[in-house]
């Protein structure tokens, strides 16, 4: 397969693509003639991100420039799962990809036949697809794949193209208490990803696309997750939720709790102690709610975090000593004093 050919320079604006609109995207593919995902991307010089605007898609996309072969009448579901392909467009590591990708090829294993760690993936798999639930097992929403030819042909070469390109960074498994968990430290997930990993996302229970908290207090990993968005707006946080959170150094962040939360509570108490009692803490950090084509930003896994010290109450201002320190591709990119409310 092609790699994708390197972004056409800002300054030749010949060379810029044109408005990533659902009718140009259409035009140019039509142009360039191909099925194939990374082939159109290396022609054209688009992001990737171009593909996922709006309600677009690489099949909505084909199918507009008729590109697609007969039948061309989608199948019950695949609108909704085309409407789900962004959210795999920050998958950043080989052995996620893969693992994902095994589930779109015609002879994909069963969700019984896997080992333990592979049905991890294989949830985390599910729910970013259907992140509401809406079947009775994973078995039976994994194996109705097997009738998704479009959706497995889309979501297939999405994730050999993410696989090829330089987003991939090394993985760094968590460790220690959290070695069950195949998260991997400074890469990106989304809010059904880290639930379905840490196993608080489950069929009969919390379902992801219900879940709106920047807090989590996982009892079976005796863990606190602390999802973290470091630029709150005044369009998507009011002002009682619009927490100082910012990076101090590559090794320590700063972090306001709930306003709830006060340093003699369970809670506070917890976050305190968490070492003597046996409890951990991840954080995981985002820029913003949403990226720049308007979908949810996911999260960076920054990994465990030790307590330092507090200052206030309802929140409280807690430092936390990074266990892994910042690479400068992360650092480099975060401001280092409180933003401006």
């Amino acid at each position: 397969m092609k790699n994708p050919a390197p972004a056409p320079a800002p300054d030749d604006p010949a060379a810029v693509p044109a408005r990533a609109t659902a009718q140009t995207l259409a035009q140019e593919a039509k142009k360039v003639g191909t099925l194939h995902l990374a082939e159109f991307l290396a022609t054209t010089g688009r992001d990737v991100s171009d593909l996922y605007r709006g309600a677009s898609t690489w099949t909505t996309i084909l199918r507009r420039a008729d590109l697609l072969p007969i039948p061309t009448t989608p199948r019950p579901g695949e609108a909704a799962l085309l409407k789900r392909m962004h959210s795999f467009l920050h998958v950043d590591d080989a052995e996620r990809a893969a693992a994902y990708e095994q589930f779109t090829a015609d002879d994909a294993p069963a969700y019984d036949d896997l080992t333990e760690w592979d049905q991890v993936l294989a949830r985390m798999l599910f729910f970013n697809l259907w992140d509401k639930g809406g079947f009775a097992s994973y078995t039976e929403g994994l194996a109705s794949l097997r009738g998704q030819h479009t959706v497995r042909s889309e979501l297939g070469q999405l994730l050999r193209y993410l696989t090829h390109s330089p987003r991939v960074h090394t993985a760094q498994p968590l460790a220690g208490a959290h070695a069950h968990i195949p998260l991997s430290i400074h890469h990106a997930y989304n809010r059904s990803e880290i639930l379905a990993a840490m196993g608080v996302a489950r069929l009969g229970g919390q379902m992801p696309g219900f879940f709106a908290q920047g807090v989590l207090w996982d009892a079976t990993n005796k863990t606190d997750a602390l999802l973290i968005t470091l630029n709150k707006s005044e369009r998507d946080f009011s002002p009682t939720v619009r927490y100082k959170d910012y990076a101090l150094s590559p090794t320590h962040f700063h972090w306001e709790s709930q306003n709830s939360t006060a340093p003699n509570s369970p809670t506070g108490q917890r976050y305190q102690k968490h070492e003597q009692q046996g409890s951990h803490v991840l954080l995981f950090m985002r820029h913003s709610k949403d990226t720049t084509t308007g979908k949810a930003m996911p999260w960076v896994l920054l990994g465990p975090a030790t307590y330092e010290r507090h200052t206030g109450s309802k929140p409280m201002a807690i430092t936390w000593r990074l266990h892994y320190p910042l690479p400068d591709r992360i650092w480099s990119q975060l401001p280092s004093i409180p933003p401006t409310a």
